[in-house]
């Protein structure tokens, strides 16, 4: 029986077109799979970044505590993502990283990142697209908020979110989970948990979604896209023209 595509191999597959001994390589990235709880810590802000995070199963997120003790969310992490690869030249960590829910991760040490790539230079070059993928997110998202209303900001997220889960096959038409809670949403949208929950509210009187608990539904994608500023290909994989030869 052939054996199910693991997730970071799909994942490195949407910006390089991997051989075998590519996809060989990146087993190793997946030994040593360990189910954690939610809550758990993966990292803290300012320690030394010894390991990366292969997210097999599961979502997690990374947040910044700033001196008066507020918190920003700044990462949001779904299967098949490799997390801490933006810090593993870094002298230390600049967020806290958590599982928001239960799930499996695999530690890959940070010192074996030369032989991966002296091995592979596509999985170097691979391993790199995924990190400005993820910093892309974040920037996208962070003009957003300095840029837009509550709806805005709220529909966009939602909306980044759907895009993401669907590039892995995790959404059920337009529905998806959406396992944060206000608190979480505020920390991440710059709002306080009231007006998120008074957005939210406004968002599905106006048939744009449906939230029930952990489920998610958009209602009206082209709709919430233009309140939004949102533009699907902004989160698309395709790659600078005049590098793509290096990843064919």
């Amino acid at each position: 029986m052939q054996q199910p595509v693991s997730c970071v191999t799909r994942n490195l597959a949407h910006h390089v077109n991997l051989q075998a001994s590519d996809i060989a390589l990146l087993k190793s990235l997946e030994k040593d799979p360990r189910k954690v709880d939610k809550g758990k810590v993966l990292w803290e802000a300012h320690e030394t970044p010894t390991q990366l995070y292969t997210l097999r199963s599961g979502w997690a997120y990374a947040f910044h505590c700033s001196e008066n003790g507020a918190q920003q969310v700044l990462d949001i992490f779904l299967p098949g993502d490799v997390m801490g690869i933006r810090d593993a030249t870094s002298r230390s960590h600049y967020t806290t990283a958590v599982m928001l829910t239960d799930g499996v991760i695999c530690p890959f040490p940070t010192v074996r990142l030369e032989d991966l790539f002296t091995r592979s230079p596509r999985l170097a070059l691979g391993l790199h697209a995924s990190a400005a993928r993820q910093q892309s997110v974040i920037t996208e998202r962070l003009v957003n908020v300095l840029s837009n209303d509550a709806c805005s900001r709220l529909g966009h997220f939602a909306l980044e979110v759907y895009y993401r889960l669907k590039r892995i096959e995790e959404t059920t038409g337009n529905s998806f989970t959406l396992p944060l809670t206000q608190r979480q949403l505020a920390m991440l949208l710059g709002m306080s948990e009231v007006h998120v929950s008074r957005t939210m509210s406004d968002l599905a009187e106006r048939g744009l979604i449906t939230r029930r608990r952990r489920s998610f539904q958009i209602n009206d994608l082209e709709t919430l896209s233009q309140i939004s500023d949102f533009r699907p290909e902004k989160f698309s994989d395709h790659i600078n023209p005049c590098l793509a030869h290096l990843f064919e």
